[in-house]
């Protein structure tokens, strides 16, 4: 009996159940929100995105869960009462109390950022102003470091938020942190500038940015050669395509043509290497272009 006792307590620790490490969601609920609910994109650093339209007058909460029964379920009170959704860094505390919860939507408009901080426990909101420019900077492009000289973005036309850029990126020895860039918003380096959330940050493997920021992180290349670079400003995204190291030789997905004539009614986009669009009607001499098309397909194309 004494030897059944010892081995009970020997393995009852095995037979414990295992409990799993929740991860952190948060969503935005009520009538100012479309649809009544929408979740909140994770960043870095504990942080949680809300992106999108808000309806003036309609009600807003934020909490940990999408259904609103449970135990568990934590609203985000502000620390002030009446605080707008459009503020500087307003303290929050998490709470079961949703009537407390409400913050106020001053407008109607489809450009609301509001960040979480769960590390500084603070809650920041604006409306976005889009931006009139976008540049990329650095060691690895033709450019270097020089300002005034930075390369220039396209805005796309159905989508003021979103900017694409095509061209080179190379080890350049000739400039300082030759693999390296980043992107500004305008064409000198203060103030508007986007990072990589870590250093060195391969382009190919980047989805998201940091707007800001305290520390100067930059982005690397592990491929020399040319890219497509998408850019969102509003919903901090980026996109990268590795188009292939040599223009002069067509490997698999680059179509030829002898001849290339395209209408403006066709809506492709067409960009030099430099990353500046070919405006108007298009019939193109000899070089070579990249053909965005409506579908969002990017295609190198070399025309004789």
């Amino acid at each position: 009996m004494k030897r059944l006792t010892i081995l009970f307590l020997l393995l009852a620790p095995c037979t414990l159940p295992h409990v799993s490490a929740q991860t952190d969601r948060y969503w935005a609920v009520g009538t100012a929100v479309p649809g009544g609910i929408q979740e909140l994109t994770p960043f870095p650093g504990k942080q949680y995105k809300y992106t999108g339209r808000l309806v003036e007058g309609g009600t807003l909460r934020f909490r940990n869960m999408a259904e609103h029964t449970g135990t568990a379920v934590r609203y985000l009170k502000p620390t002030y009462e009446d605080a707008y959704a459009v503020t500087n860094p307003t303290p929050f505390t998490l709470v079961r109390d949703s009537a407390a919860s409400l913050w106020t939507v001053p407008l109607t408009e489809d450009v609301y950022r509001i960040t979480l901080d769960l590390n500084a426990k603070t809650l920041t909101g604006e409306l976005f102003r889009p931006w009139n420019e976008l540049f990329i900077v650095g060691g690895a492009t033709e450019c270097g470091w020089v300002t005034y000289t930075f390369l220039p973005f396209t805005r796309d036309e159905d989508e003021v938020c979103a900017w694409d850029w095509t061209g080179e990126l190379r080890e350049r020895q000739e400039h300082g942190e030759p693999r390296r860039f980043k992107f500004e918003g305008q064409n000198a380096w203060e103030p508007k500038v986007l990072h990589p959330f870590t250093s060195d940050e391969d382009i190919l493997q980047s989805t998201q940015l940091l707007t800001g920021g305290s520390i100067d992180h930059k982005w690397s290349i592990t491929k020399e050669g040319y890219y497509h670079i998408r850019v969102d400003v509003f919903r901090e995204t980026v996109r990268a395509e590795y188009l292939g190291d040599n223009p002069t030789e067509a490997p698999t997905g680059i179509e030829e043509f002898d001849n290339l004539t395209i209408e403006q009614s066709d809506n492709c986009q067409i960009f030099d290497l430099g990353g500046r669009m070919v405006n108007g009607q298009w019939s193109m001499a000899g070089g070579i272009y990249i053909v965005r098309t409506p579908d969002g397909r990017t295609i190198k194309t070399i025309i004789k």
